[in-house]
């Protein structure tokens, strides 16, 4: 009795767009569904056209790989929950220290000022600041002057242009710095915060810290990636 021979098993198991029995629902091939058509396919061969070994060691070859592929797939995936643990153990370790962050927040409570924002000077510089609302306005413009090389704390007092007392809320601040001697143009500062990490978040992407009270920078949230520098209390 001719049959028509089951081809391309190996392929099949490669991404096959279509499912491959009825009883399979989805679009790739697991091992019992390799073995089940391998062995469908050498006892349907045709008799007097039998499967060469050489194509019986390719599918073999191909399934082998795959399965090898799987494995190591699943061995990464443990890897990468180990590492996400140790990772995560390091981010909580630092709740309860004081550090130094990234940051250009300046947070306002109750009329003034709540926490202090540091730039540092490379060179003497003149300095120039704005300071930024939560819709990106500029609402005060400030400049400081000549200062020498060193790190300085922002003078914004919280009000605006006019003189008046801004509203509570969190604001962002630009430095800017101008060196003196005029070898170079005007050039973004970075800013910095102090204060006591009170919590994390760690479903956050990427996670963050909230900043307590302990020096006035209580609610700031900053990413962890920005911490530059961490001190017991």
């Amino acid at each position: 009795m001719a049959t028509t021979a089951l081809a391309g098993i190996g392929s099949q198991y490669f991404g096959s767009s279509t499912t491959s029995s009825s009883t399979n629902s989805t679009n790739t091939l697991n091992q019992s569904d390799f073995l089940t058509l391998f062995t469908a396919q050498l006892q349907n061969q045709d008799p007097t056209n039998p499967m060469q070994s050489y194509e019986l060691a390719s599918q073999l070859a191909q399934f082998t790989t795959v399965e090898q592929l799987t494995q190591v797939s699943s061995q990464l995936n443990n890897v990468d929950q180990y590492t996400g643990g140790i990772n995560n153990g390091s981010i909580t370790s630092l709740v309860g220290k004081s550090i130094s962050a990234s940051d250009s927040t300046v947070n306002v409570s109750s009329g003034a000022v709540a926490n202090t924002l540091n730039y540092t000077l490379s060179t003497p510089s003149t300095v120039t600041y704005k300071i930024a609302d939560s819709s990106g306005s500029t609402i005060y413009s400030g400049t400081v002057g000549a200062q020498s090389s060193g790190s300085y704390s922002l003078p914004w007092t919280g009000t605006d242009s006019s003189g008046n007392k801004v509203s509570n809320g969190s604001y962002t601040c630009t430095v800017t710095a101008t060196p003196t001697d005029g070898s170079t143009g005007a050039a973004a500062v970075q800013t910095t915060i102090n204060g006591q990490i009170a919590s994390c978040n760690l479903s956050a992407n990427p996670p963050t810290y909230t900043l307590s009270g302990t020096n006035g920078a209580g609610g700031i949230t900053i990413p962890v990636s920005s911490v530059s520098g961490v001190s017991s209390n």
